[in-house]
């Protein structure tokens, strides 16, 4: 009879874990779809960070006899492919975005997933985390860095009719 209990109690711990590993597979899904949905909601404003659109005043070379024009090339935008998910009771777990999360991007800057921050100049670093669903309402956090400037918004957003929608931005933090 023992035997039997043992039994039935793998079998219950199978299918509990069954469960959650199909609940972790459709947050996923849904993580995957919003990005791809509202990705450029989500990079919105990516312009503030591009040196290249200030305007410099002209100099006069009479004052500076060293002068020399500074070139600046284009923004690059490096996706961090991991999205880091908060899950509804304790704890966390991470998905990685693709290409495909691309597909509605409609952006003058070239834009593509990486999987590390290397600092490297003129790129602009763009991270997803502390994503989470309750009751058809997406939360994401947004955190954009360049050198030394970052940007750190809270995204909401509403499911309807399998359509991620756009409900409010919340800036957290800029410096």
């Amino acid at each position: 009879m023992t035997g039997n209990f043992k039994i039935i109690g793998i079998i219950f711990l199978l299918l509990l874990f069954n469960c959650k590993k199909n609940e972790n597979n459709l947050i996923i899904e849904d993580g995957k779809k919003l990005v791809e949905q509202n990705i450029n909601v989500l990079l919105d404003s990516i312009e503030s960070f591009d040196i290249s659109k200030i305007k410099v005043p002209p100099v006069s070379l009479k004052d500076f006899k060293n002068y020399k024009p500074i070139k600046t090339e284009q923004l690059r935008i490096k996706l961090l492919d991991s999205v880091l998910v908060k899950k509804q009771g304790k704890g966390f777990f991470e998905f990685n975005l693709d290409e495909k999360c691309l597909i509605n991007l409609k952006s003058k800057y070239k834009t593509n997933i990486v999987k590390l921050n290397n600092h490297s100049g003129n790129v602009l670093f763009v991270s997803f985390f502390n994503f989470w669903i309750k009751n058809n309402i997406g939360v994401i956090e947004v955190k954009k860095t360049i050198g030394i400037s970052m940007s750190h918004d809270k995204y909401y957003f509403k499911k309807k009719n399998d359509k991620w929608i756009f409900i409010r931005k919340e800036l957290l933090n800029m410096g």
